[in-house]
């Protein structure tokens, strides 16, 4: 009788612990998260450089307009989000203002595909409405939403340069 409350109890304990360990423990930032989270250091965030996309005649307007952001199109740099696929942002400014924020999602296939092209759509529409990278994660499509947040800040960053 007692060695069966004894395991009883054990295991009880031995659970509330496993479940307290699993839900308490914070988890490491990946990079995309460090790269948007405000509270990360410039440390967290991963480094890279993006390249101007071609705007007419093949180069961006000098001109910042009272967004503070240069006019024409840039493309930010590729960023994987996940093992199958890479996205990549490209924005147009007019007038200060980003008016179009295209992503690819690269060579994916299969259902990373359809992930991708599903939360994409979702993202521009975002972008557009916040003219930053402060947008809602698109549930599930995790990685392809940090991946893209990350390749828009990198073309941000160069429409302000």
């Amino acid at each position: 009788m007692r060695r069966g409350v004894l395991a009883i109890l054990g295991t009880v304990a031995g659970t509330g612990l496993l479940v307290g360990a699993k839900f308490g423990t914070p988890q490491p930032m990946d990079a995309a998260a460090a790269a948007t989270d405000p509270a990360a250091t410039a440390t967290d965030a991963p480094t890279g450089t993006a390249t101007a996309g071609a705007a007419a005649g093949g180069k961006a307007q000098a001109a910042k307009a009272g967004g503070g952001l240069k006019d024409g199109t840039f493309m930010g740099t590729a960023t994987p989000a996940h093992t199958y696929e890479m996205v990549t942002v490209s924005i147009t400014v007019a007038n200060g203002k980003i008016t179009a924020a295209k992503g690819s999602c690269g060579d994916a296939t299969g259902l990373s595909a359809q992930l991708c092209g599903g939360a994409v759509p979702k993202l521009q529409q975002e972008a557009l409405k916040a003219q930053s990278t402060k947008i809602a994660t698109v549930s599930g499509a995790t990685y392809t939403s940090g991946a893209y947040k990350t390749s828009l800040q990198s073309a941000i960053d160069q429409a302000k340069a």
